[in-house]
């Protein structure tokens, strides 16, 4: 196929005072919903004393931020997996918007902030397994079955594994984006075999190290509970939507008039990924749920029973429409991965889709309110209705979306919008998908 010449030109993004309004009011009105939310947050629940009320308050707080720190964090991160993936396989397609994922992955520097932040301040509010005398033999709060994991579940161990990981993976993303910066400067090969050797130990290392922090941050939350394919159903979450972010920045870019080498091509091969991992999630979401449902264990099927016929019934089913019923029958089409409406109303789906996921994940067991010694409860955990959504979860939802793409808009004016030198550079503008 013929393909006209193709001008390798330098182009800077710069941030316009709309950039500007949208991120910042996002932030501002989601802070003043949120903070709204907190304070008339007042729930009736029959048989509760002040100070469960207010814990449970605090919960609810506390909650919402580790569903969106979690969120928008493991996006960041699944965008530098991306460029590692795409480097060590050596792929050439993706070099034209390889930028936009460098971009997102700057935010796992506050992003990963947040979430220790979270942790240090929040461990013993959110987590059962974290609470006073609960692996202690003969204190009131006595689990056994959680002091059978306290060689694991203990808080020491926790924070040296969020701060490993974490730092680990923000190093990752820095060197990366580095090396790639250094590349349009000198050229030649030599930061690009730096950044395959990155990659590959990247990898490695971020499937065994992110395996144990979905355990931690998420799965741990019902510490009662487990399933064998959690991370993996985690990653897919996080992979996917990272992917459709990608795909929406390269829309959002290309309206605005930048990335001149950037068509319709490589927007068919995102919205192909987002097709096939929208699967690939929807696999891992029956894979789990099947496997528990059938063998109706007690501790396993309680995590279900509580998601499936309580009141987050409708949540439940609305993830999975969502998350695989739009993309599977929009995007099986191949001209609607290239048609920007279509396009911007399956991603936008797929990302509330996948949050609710998280949400799903999150509030469920963190809004359950574990008793402690001071209380005048027997010990065990009383269950709690959902609260349904309020301004607190819409408030959240925008300040940390506005954070996010205050950092991307940010990270993109830092370098060229594609790497001018990479050098698979031609064969990404010459990118045709063959049909």
């Amino acid at each position: 196929m013929e393909h006209e010449e193709v001008h390798i030109r330098e182009e800077k993004y710069l941030i316009t005072e709309g950039n500007k309004k949208w991120a910042f009011g996002l932030m501002i009105i989601g802070l003043i919903l949120a903070a709204i939310g907190y304070f008339t947050y007042h729930p009736h629940i029959e048989g509760l004393s002040e100070h469960d009320l207010h814990h449970l308050s605090l919960k609810r707080l506390l909650s919402n931020i580790l569903v969106n720190g979690y969120f928008f964090f493991i996006i960041s991160v699944c965008a530098a997996v991306f460029i590692a993936i795409s480097q060590i396989a050596n792929a050439g397609w993706y070099v034209a918007i390889r930028r936009i994922p460098e971009a997102m992955s700057e935010y796992t520097v506050p992003g990963g902030i947040i979430v220790i932040v979270l942790t240090l301040f929040g461990l013993s509010t959110l987590y059962h397994w974290a609470h006073e005398g609960i692996m202690t033999k003969g204190s009131a709060n006595y689990d056994a079955l959680l002091a059978g994991k306290s060689w694991y579940l203990n808080k020491p161990f926790y924070f040296i594994r969020m701060v490993l990981f974490i730092g680990f993976w923000i190093f990752c993303a820095f060197m990366i984006r580095k090396y790639s910066r250094n590349e349009d400067e000198v050229g030649g090969l030599v930061n690009f075999k730096k950044t395959y050797a990155l990659s590959a130990a990247f990898v490695v290392i971020f499937a065994f190290t992110f395996s144990m922090y979905s355990w931690d941050q998420i799965m741990s939350i019902d510490a009662h509970w487990y399933s064998t394919i959690f991370s993996v159903y985690n990653f897919a979450t996080g992979w996917v939507s990272a992917l459709t972010i990608i795909y929406l920045f390269t829309w959002y870019l290309r309206g605005k008039g930048y990335l001149n080498i950037v068509t319709d091509e490589h927007q068919h091969d995102l919205g192909k990924f987002m097709f096939a991992f929208s699967v690939f999630w929807t696999y891992m979401w029956v894979a789990q749920f099947l496997l528990i449902w059938y063998a109706n264990i007690p501790e396993e099927v309680a995590y279900y029973k509580e998601r499936l016929f309580g009141s987050y019934q409708f949540y439940f089913y609305f993830v999975v429409l969502v998350n695989f019923c739009i993309p599977f029958f929009l995007f099986m089409s191949r001209d609607n991965k290239r048609n920007r409406k279509v396009g911007f109303f399956v991603g936008a789906a797929m990302l509330v889709g996948h949050w609710l996921d998280v949400y799903l994940m999150v509030i469920p067991g963190t809004m359950n309110l574990a008793t402690d010694p001071t209380d005048a409860h027997p010990a065990g955990i009383i269950k709690v209705a959902s609260q349904g959504f309020g301004l607190m979860e819409i408030g959240f939802v925008c300040l940390f979306a506005g954070l996010f793409i205050w950092v991307t808009l940010k990270a993109l004016t830092k370098a060229n919008l594609y790497p001018t030198k990479h050098p698979y550079i031609k064969e990404s503008a010459l990118h045709d998908v063959g049909i």
